[in-house]
């Protein structure tokens, strides 16, 4: 059911009566599922909710190395390098809910069954093309070009203008994986050099805005 995800959105629900508690892992924002060099115990796979994944804990932005997001496999890159600690804190960004395996119980079920072993590789590479995706995008931009170019395209895709960007902050954090304090500066940076502007809480970017945006990122071709 994991590794298919065949699981409902609420996977309490689907797992409650089928493991033992103990291996139900539930967390609400800011709780710290890893820490940084604890021994390499278990493995686990992230069913609902977002996660970052931090090189230090002193709460600085510039310290989010990466985010994660249903399924992810945690642990499960220290397990393939034989590296015997957590090389990252993990920490919620939202409420998330997460299975638990044993990392030795783990390496048995895919030594021995032939369809968890092939539905595992399914799994991890899918998550190899996302951070390969994301690594790509981030290594072209600075951070906050990351937001610029999301919406350009968003207001390029409408052609209406004034363009209301319909997503929330927090969306906006999901989707593009920036920490929630830093999308909000990139914002208020945007705003002052003419790409957006703010009406009612909401980004709307107008004719002037659009052909800022279009001069700074409408010749990158991803």
């Amino acid at each position: 059911m994991i590794l298919d995800q065949t699981y409902s959105k609420n996977p309490l629900d689907s797992f409650q009566t089928l493991v033992p508690t103990s291996q139900l892992i539930v967390l609400n924002k800011n709780d710290i599922l890893i820490n940084q060099h604890d021994p390499l115990k278990d493995m686990y796979f992230l069913l609902s909710g977002h996660m970052s994944v931090l090189n230090q804990i002193d709460w600085s932005d510039d310290n989010i190395v990466d985010s994660l997001e249903p399924l992810d496999i945690i642990g499960f890159i220290e397990y393939l390098n034989n590296i015997e600690t957590y090389t990252s804190y993990v920490v919620a960004d939202t409420k998330c809910v997460l299975y638990r395996m044993p990392i030795k119980d783990f390496a048995k079920l895919i030594q021995t069954n032939a369809s968890l072993c092939y539905k595992t590789l399914l799994v991890f590479a899918k998550i190899t093309e996302s951070n390969m995706n994301r690594a790509e995008i981030h290594s072209l931009f600075h951070a906050r070009d990351v937001l610029g170019h999301f919406l350009y395209l968003q207001a390029e895709k409408s052609s209406n203008f004034p363009f209301i960007c319909p997503m929330t902050r927090s969306m906006l954090s999901d989707k593009l994986h920036i920490n929630l304090r830093t999308l909000y500066r990139y914002i208020d940076f945007m705003k002052e050099n003419g790409f957006l502007c703010l009406k009612n809480g909401k980004i709307m970017i107008t004719k002037d805005h659009f052909a800022n945006l279009k001069e700074r990122y409408g010749n990158i071709v991803l």
